[in-house]
């Protein structure tokens, strides 16, 4: 009966469901997860990630997540002192996203708009943090696709 118990505590971390994304605030959600062991990576943690805010944003408007933002930090050894006493705790891989499930639509298509009046309005939102550098990127190169 212990053995059973021991191995239900031992899988229920793996065997939890998913946390549901954080919203940020205009359009943006965050997900975070750590590893209960020291033998995980950043990297399959942010691929993990990626995977759950896909399936978020299909869910929720149809398309895939646009990553705006991953970061970890790999997984920290415990360290004993000399004495054999528990210096600080083992730390298991980290790993955080950011995204959006839709691309802020800056530029209609349909119309031609002048071009210097569009990009300051562009830039703002880049140092805002509401667009990423790649995604300004893309908008601008619309832009001047236009003119």
């Amino acid at each position: 009966m212990r053995k059973i118990l021991l191995m239900g505590l031992l899988l229920a971390p793996f065997l939890a469901s998913a946390k549901e994304p954080t919203a940020l605030g205009q359009g943006r959600y965050m997900l975070t997860d750590q590893n209960f062991t020291i033998f995980g990576s950043p990297e399959k943690i942010v691929a993990k990630l990626t995977k759950q805010a896909h399936e978020f944003c299909k869910q929720k408007t149809g398309n895939e997540a646009f990553l705006t933002n991953a970061d970890g930090s790999d997984a920290v050894p415990g360290e004993i002192n000399n004495s054999g006493v528990l210096k600080r705790g083992a730390q298991g891989a980290t790993g955080t996203i950011r995204f959006r499930c839709e691309l802020p639509e800056v530029v209609s298509s349909s119309s031609r708009r002048d071009i210097y009046s569009e990009l300051p309005k562009l830039k703002a939102l880049l140092d805002s943090g509401a667009i990423t550098q790649a995604e300004y990127d893309d908008q601008k190169r619309k832009l001047l696709e236009q003119k």
